[in-house]
């Protein structure tokens, strides 16, 4: 099993994906399937990277 990424290690990752339209589209899906697993809307005006940190530690995919 890989040891969990720390927040900045993530947030550092997602910011590098923002740079290309690949990259943003991915993370929208990302987003997308986060919010249509019900727990948690992304509120608007809220940071895609931010959004997707928080469902991930609610998940507790990543390390604090």
């Amino acid at each position: 099993m890989t040891p969990k990424k720390t927040r900045l290690e993530r947030e550092k990752e997602l910011q590098t994906l923002l740079g290309s339209q690949a990259g943003k589209a991915e993370l929208e899906a990302l987003a997308d399937r986060y919010a249509a697993s019900g727990r948690r809307l992304r509120p608007a005006g809220t940071s895609l990277v931010t959004y997707i940190l928080v469902c991930e530690r609610e998940r507790d995919m990543i390390a604090d």
